[in-house]
């Protein structure tokens, strides 16, 4: 079909390609989910000889495998514990910062605000040896713990979080922000009482997006931590055999991981949508 013939096509035969476009993305995005899914219900010997067929026998043994695991629960709450304090500390920091990059005018804000952008552009993991260093018995000395995760985390965050709360604290209109003062708002209040509640989409989007960043990371947890304090991406390891995975096992390890953050992913798609186009435009 030429590009002539495509741009006669009717609305309707424009919509029917596009959906048709979109629904075979969303099969080949869906189907290492769904293939999850399925695989967690079945026994292990049903999985290693046929991995593609629908399961014959539904069980819920791996799932009881997994939560019986002491050490797989111990990892889950550190890997709570982590990532809500890391993402907690990083949005307040981050909130602080874009907020005066937003709105207030002062000497060297451009260069500043560029110095943390710079921070998106270095591989974090080159840093590994210079942290591994610093955090270990020969300074901070704090290697092995869960706390050594907590500088990283949040250091890596905040440039990418600056830049969207930035944005979106920069589209905020300037007659709300006079009238905040007229009413006797000092620069706190504005931040507490007009700024946070209008960039409620763009904390959202940090928020989640922090949040997903560091449940899944694993290098740094790999080699930071000690072996009592485990996250989970370390613990799923823990489901590997002499011989090679236990494929249901991990699935349902997987399933249990993924699960909570797809469903919180499908409820706040819009607020992510929209803290990501936020400062696009303005006025």
């Amino acid at each position: 079909m030429s590009l002539m013939s495509l741009h006669q096509l009717t609305p309707k035969a424009n919509t029917i390609l596009r959906h048709a476009f979109l629904l075979i993305v969303l099969l080949v995005c869906a189907y290492p989910l769904f293939w999850m899914a399925l695989t967690a219900f079945k026994l292990e010997a049903e999985a290693q000889a046929a991995p593609f067929a629908l399961p014959h026998r539904w069980v819920l043994k791996n799932f009881a495998k997994v939560f019986n695991s002491g050490d797989f629960g111990h990892a889950y709450l550190n890997s709570l514990l982590i990532c809500v304090t890391s993402v907690v500390v990083a949005v307040v920091f981050s909130a602080c910062a874009a907020f005066a990059f937003a709105l207030f005018d002062f000497k060297g804000r451009n260069v500043l605000f560029i110095a943390f952008l710079l921070g998106m552009m270095i591989p974090v993991h080159v840093t590994l040896i210079p942290l591994n260093l610093l955090l270990g018995p020969q300074y901070l000395n704090i290697k092995e713990s869960l706390w050594a995760l907590a500088g990283p985390y949040i250091g890596f965050a905040l440039p990418v979080s600056i830049l969207i709360l930035r944005g979106a604290f920069s589209t905020i209109p300037n007659e709300l922000l006079d009238a905040a003062r007229i009413d006797g708002c000092n620069a706190w209040d504005v931040f507490r009482f007009v700024a946070i509640p209008l960039a409620r989409p763009a904390f959202a989007t940090v928020i989640i997006f922090n949040f997903l960043t560091m449940w899944n990371e694993f290098a740094f947890a790999l080699t930071l931590l000690g072996p009592d304090n485990a996250t989970l991406p370390i613990a799923l390891n823990n489901f590997k055999g002499e011989r090679g995975m236990y494929l249901a096992e991990t699935c349902a390890a997987l399933a249990v991981v993924v699960v909570p953050l797809l469903v919180i992913y499908i409820f706040a798609q819009k607020h992510i949508i929209k803290g990501l186009t936020a400062g696009a435009v303005k006025g």
